[in-house]
């Protein structure tokens, strides 16, 4: 069944020498050829003809009995150059046959095969066609030539040919297919070919980096010769912007895209997971790594300091509501709802040109989600289901029982250097509850216990799809169903979803057109107790465990909890094993999302449209602190539980008009308005006192603490109008304006008006550049527009009463807020100029731009004098600016038939900058102690200094940490620009060195993708990074009380501390208290918390393999694929804490103690189609 060896090493000889040909003519790679060049192509030829001739013919060898035709077929394909043409019927009238042949050239072996079947054969180049005897095919040469006359009436012929810049190439080796059958061709060397196939029938010409073409037999005596065109990069495809979709040549706003196939089989809970690192200009951090948490996300940086900065996610045309997402489970995401593999592509609109015709919501960017869509065809069923495990990334490294003792002896001597070691040692041991007179030898017989290793976790993680789809050409459909349950890598930590989508749609006749799209989905999500993460809950695992003191054992010797933990120095004996075990912290969401879409073409140029969306959602949580725990066993039990419906409504109206004067000049034009209603109720009770730990319910607890009530909302309504123009598809102008409404703000100033205006040019499109062959795209844009951001409390316009509390016990109000009746809109300006490129026919494409936005007006909450009676107050003031530098760049790097390896990177690079805040009245302003009042320019915001006027947003201004003094083994810290002291100034000082500041925004940020196929194995690895972002350590803040308290600390801090004079380290010397003589703390506020959280990280492995469709035909599949994945697979990183992935805001985490960081998944999985 082997090639003869003497063939294999004679082409292995062959080869070695082509590439020694090759390394010496092509050693440099220049633009153009030189002489040499052109010699050396001349003789690859004519080696290439003589290594032609001199391969021998093929040899085969089969012994094998009843041969069916099929099997015959495959054998001969898989063996040799040729490929079978064929019909169905073929199969039925060919006779099984014996075989049984060695060492035999192909066409002999054909011609034993076909001898007495009521079949004929003709080898018609690398063509074998198969047709019924009566055919009596005659004259067929294997030239590649026209067919002969007697095969004219089953066959089809013709010629294909490339178009290449402005010149033709003979297009050998492309696909014919017979539409709907397994029948198919190749074109030979001249570009001829030849197909079975019956007037009616219609061919599909498929060449990679060409556009598909379908052309239909007219007679099968014609030929039929086409040319196809080059498939530069998508350039003609259509993407949407907004109410209406655009080809991506024509487009003059900044916008990215990612597809299905970008994220398809990621184990992932929700859709803005698939967008991280895979865009230029979109940063996505997580907030939590709890299964289904949310993320951050932010289209080029932090526009606002009080008001919102996340960005409009519209699906299907319905805006998605963030504002009632918020669980007792760290934030539950409100994307996770959707399937993601209910996802077609994600585009994210990012400049006011592409953003502004959603006007007053579009400042923090736009994302529009597609979902999926049948095909007209017969219904096809799919199937995907993946298993897989989730681990923590990593465990803190911590002490092990005799390194906490050492140290904290270290640490009372040297709090006490008067005391004896005797009694430093029983004062130690007295402390932690052993035995005083206990041995060295005892002492290193104590066990450790791993408490980390039982908060962290290795889960499981479980993923099923099915879809059918299918239709006719008036009504097609898809109909999606999916589970997925994923636990976390913290214990009682998990996630679990079911989805339904249904999307239909329906031409009710040539002019009128109705979509209807559904998506119902009902999440459980359960997350371990207190998992939103503060130091402030000692029960909460994830930050209880690192502290834990070693020699603490987790369970009791008949395998109970510990609990509360016997020989606990200290006053909250919390085993928070225990507590995760038997507490409740759950929330339940369902979530409805439906969409009807109608169009009406009134005539061929103008269309309008209508769409109804709605958004019902009903989130319920629970939180219950079992009588077990020592928190709550006096209380008896406690419970907390809140329902809360919400509503969100959305209609808009549009009338677009389309018209292209004799392909010249391109006209496009909408019209439309819309509203949307948003209503949320809440209510909420807490209770306390139950029988047993088993009725759980309100009605059973003793006593009902309190009982709440809470109804908001907000309407807004806008007018737009968006006008396009381009000529020739080469110059392009467009221009939006928007005219919204919004009910939080004031009487006066409820509408805002939003313009922007876009210009882009194709230079390559011109004469003078059409010539460069190599150059598919040029195109210059440029673009400048107003959007708005509306994102603060639904009231905060009105002043507010509270009808809780009573006087002299007569009920009556109080007021709670005080309103600003001239609050207005938050606006951006943002100004874009980008350069998109195509060249090399597809293999290096991209864009780069540069943008500038300058948020005017914030939406500031800024503080009131204490005689005012409040605290403060919503104002329009400050302003804030982000710049930036955006690359994407995409690479087919190797276009092979076999092997095709193709790359994409982006890189964005931002800049952020408070330009000012605001004027504040000062009571005192000469410090005399009389009332007066001042109006001064605010630089620092009060009670937070990382925001001033002239730095970028959440600057790290702390005391700056000067090391440890090696004769002393004290900590220092910088006083002034050229002192130290033992003591650190006031934090808020300038008279710092800038040294160990920076922010907690990153300088950088992007990802890289790379796709190797081989055949039908894939891979793609991805890599995902952000730079430059420097974060308070809050973990090691404790973690570095090097024997300081009663709990354990950093296994590094116990290595590197200070133990002698003269020892240079970062960790200064153990001392009981952490506080040095003068009061000063070893944990004083400074830089020495402050770490570079940048990382770069292997965010995807994936393996897939796809079968072959002749090999899956018999099992009736229409696709059987293979695959395994890897997410968070290695980080190169030098934060040390669990995972330098987390998200920082003074409005949602303050610090990075008890954060749950991200998991590690490893997946595998099948898909199959039938």
């Amino acid at each position: 069944m082997k090639r003869s060896s003497a063939i294999t090493r004679g082409g292995w000889v062959k080869n070695r020498f082509l590439r020694k040909l090759s390394s010496s003519c092509f050693a440099k790679g220049y633009g153009y050829m030189s002489l040499k060049q052109m010699q050396c192509l001349v003789l690859f030829a004519l080696i290439h003809l003589f290594m032609s001739s001199a391969i021998p013919a093929q040899i085969v060898t089969i012994k094998q009995k009843s041969v069916t035709l099929k099997s015959f077929m495959d054998f001969i394909t898989q063996k040799s150059k040729y490929r079978f043409i064929y019909t169905d019927n073929d199969l039925v009238l060919a006779k099984r046959k014996d075989l049984f042949i060695e060492n035999t050239e192909v066409e002999k072996v054909l011609g034993i095969y076909f001898k007495d079947q009521p079949l004929n054969y003709k080898i018609v180049d690398r063509n074998i066609v198969i047709s019924p005897r009566s055919t009596k095919p005659s004259g067929a040469t294997s030239s590649g030539t026209k067919p002969p006359t007697a095969l004219a009436q089953a066959s089809v012929h013709g010629k294909v040919l490339l178009q290449l810049g402005d010149k033709q190439e003979t297009g050998v080796g492309v696909t014919v297919t017979v539409k709907g059958t397994n029948r198919r061709a190749f074109t030979n060397d001249q570009g001829n070919f030849t197909i079975n196939a019956k007037t009616g029938d219609i061919l599909v010409f498929t060449y990679l980096g060409y556009s598909t073409r379908e052309v239909k037999v007219a007679s099968i005596s014609t030929a039929i010769n086409i040319t196809l065109q080059e498939d530069v990069v998508g350039l003609d495809d259509v993407v949407v912007t907004g109410y209406q979709v655009q080809e991506k040549r024509t487009i003059t706003g900044s916008m990215s895209q990612i597809k299905a196939e970008d994220f398809e089989g990621m184990p992932i809970q929700s859709f803005d997971q698939a967008m991280q690192g895979r865009m230029a200009g979109v940063l996505v951090q997580g907030v939590s790594g709890v299964p289904g948490g949310p993320l951050k996300v932010e289209i080029r940086g932090q526009g606002s300091i009080s008001a919102g900065t996340n960005p409009l996610y519209i699906v299907d045309g319905v805006e998605i509501n963030s504002e009632d997402a918020a669980t007792n489970i760290n934030a539950a995401n409100p994307l996770s709802f959707l399937n993601p593999d209910d996802i077609e592509s994600i585009e994210v609109l990012k400049d006011a040109a592409a953003a502004s015709i959603y006007g007053a919501q579009a400042a923090n960017g736009v994302v529009l989600i597609t979902t999926k869509s049948g095909k007209a065809g017969s219904t096809k069923f799919s199937a995907e289901y993946y298993t897989g495990m989730t681990s923590p990334i990593q465990l803190l490294q911590v002490m092990n029982t005799q390194q906490y003792l050492t140290v904290r002896m270290e640490a009372m001597a040297n709090f006490n250097p008067a005391w004896s070691p005797e009694r430093v040692r029983s004062e130690v041991l007295a402390e932690s509850q052993l035995p005083v007179t206990m041995t060295d030898a005892e002492i290193a017989a104590l066990p450790s216990y791993d408490w980390q290793n039982e908060a962290y976790q290795n889960g499981q993680a479980h993923n099923v799809l099915m879809t059918m789809s299918g239709g006719t050409e008036k009504t097609t459909f898809r109909l999606s169903g999916s589970y997925n349950a994923t636990e976390g890598n913290v214990i009682g930590n998990n996630f679990n979803r079911g989805t339904m989508n249904l999307r239909v749609n329906h031409d009710i006749n040539r002019k009128m057109k109705l979509q209807a799209t559904s998506n119902l989905s009902h999440i459980v999500q359960n997350g371990s107790y207190r998992s939103w993460g503060s130091y402030a809950y000692l029960s909460s695992p994830q930050f209880t465990a690192p502290y834990m003191l070693p020699f603490l054992p987790i369970y009791n010797e008949d395998g109970s909890f510990n609990a509360p933990v016997e020989r606990f120095p200290g006053g909250y004996p919390y085993n928070a094993i225990q507590v995760t075990d038997v507490n409740t912290q759950q929330s339940r969401t369902a979530n409805l999302l439906t969409n009807l879409r109608y169009t009406y073409d009134i005539t061929k140029t103008l269309k309008f449209e209508s769409r109804l969306g709605l958004n019902y959602r009903i989130l319920r949580t629970e939180f219950y602190i079992d009588p077990r725990t020592q928190e709550a066993y006096a209380r008896q039990g406690y419970k907390s539980f809140r329902v809360q419906p919400s509503t969100t409504f959305t209609t808009s109206h549009t009338l677009a008009y389309n018209k292209s004067i004799r392909n010249t000049h391109n006209i496009n034009a909408l019209v439309g308005a819309e509203f949307r209603d948003y209503q949320l109720y809440r209510a909420s009770g807490t209770s306390e006192g139950f029988p047993s730990y088993q009725f759980r319910y309100l009605s059973a607890a003793s006593t009902i603490l309190g009982a709440e009530e809470t109804w908001f909302g907000n309407r807004r309504l806008g007018f737009f109008s968006q006008a396009n123009y381009n000529y020739k598809k080469k110059l392009m102008l467009s221009g939006v304006l928007r005219y919204d409404g919004s009910s939080r703000f004031g009487a006066d100033n409820r509408f805002g008006l939003f313009p922007s205006v876009s210009a882009g040019w194709d230079m390559a499109r011109e004469r003078f550049v059409r010539n460069i062959s190599w150059l598919q795209q040029l195109k210059l844009r440029a673009s400048y527009g107003v959007t708005g951001n509306s994102e603060i409390p639904n009231f905060a316009s009105l002043s507010l009463w509270n009808g809780s509390g009573s006087y002299g016990g007569e009920p009556g109000t109080r007021t709670t807020q005080i309103g600003n009746s001239d609050l207005r809109w938050e606006k951006s300006v943002t100004s874009n100029i980008g350069v998109d490129f195509s060249a090399f026919r597809r293999r290096l494409y991209g864009s780069v731009e540069v943008y500038n936005r300058e948020s005017t007006d914030l939406l500031l909450n800024t503080p009131l004098p204490f005689t005012s009676g409040f605290a403060s107050v919503f104002r329009n003031t400050g302003a804030v600016r982000n710049q930036g530098l955006e690359v994407e760049l995409n690479s087919d790097i190797i276009k092979k038939r076999d092997f095709k390896w193709t790359s994409s990177f982006n890189i964005s690079f931002q800049r952020n900058k408070v330009l000012r805040l605001y004027r504040g009245i000062s009571e005192d302003a000469d410090g005399t102690d009389e009332e007066e009042f001042e109006e001064t320019e605010v630089t620092v915001m009060p009670n937070n200094s990382g925001i001033r006027v002239g730095y970028p947003l959440h600057t790290n201004f702390v005391g700056q940490y000067a090391g440890v003094n090696a004769a002393t083994g004290r900590p220092m810290w910088w006083f002034g620009e050229d002192r130290i002291s033992y003591a650190p100034g006031s934090q808020g000082s300038t008279s710092y060195t800038p040294y160990g500041r920076g922010n907690r925004l990153s300088d950088y940020y992007g990802g890289w993708t790379n796709k190797f196929t081989y055949k039908r194995l894939e891979l793609n690895v991805f890599f995902q990074y952000d730079m430059g972002r420097e974060l308070y350590n809050s973990t090691n803040l404790r973690l570095y009380r090097n024997g300081e308290a009663v709990h354990n600390t950093s296994l590094r801090a116990y290595e590197q501390r200070w133990l002698t004079p003269g020892q240079v380290t970062a960790f200064p010397r153990p001392i009981n208290g952490g506080v040095e003589p003068l009061s000063i703390s070893h944990t004083s506020a400074s830089s020495r918390f402050l770490e570079d959280a940048s990382y770069i990280r292997l965010k995807q492995v994936g393996l897939s393999y796809k079968f072959a469709p002749k090999t899956i035909s018999a099992w009736k599949m229409s696709r059987l694929e293979v695959y395994a994945q890897a997410v968070n697979l290695w980080t190169l990183t030098k934060w040390r804490g669990y995972d330098p992935e987390f998200y920082i805001d003074d409005s949602n985490f303050d610090s990075n103690i008890g954060q749950i960081p991200m998991s590690k998944v490893v997946t595998m999985g099948v898909r199959v189609g039938f």
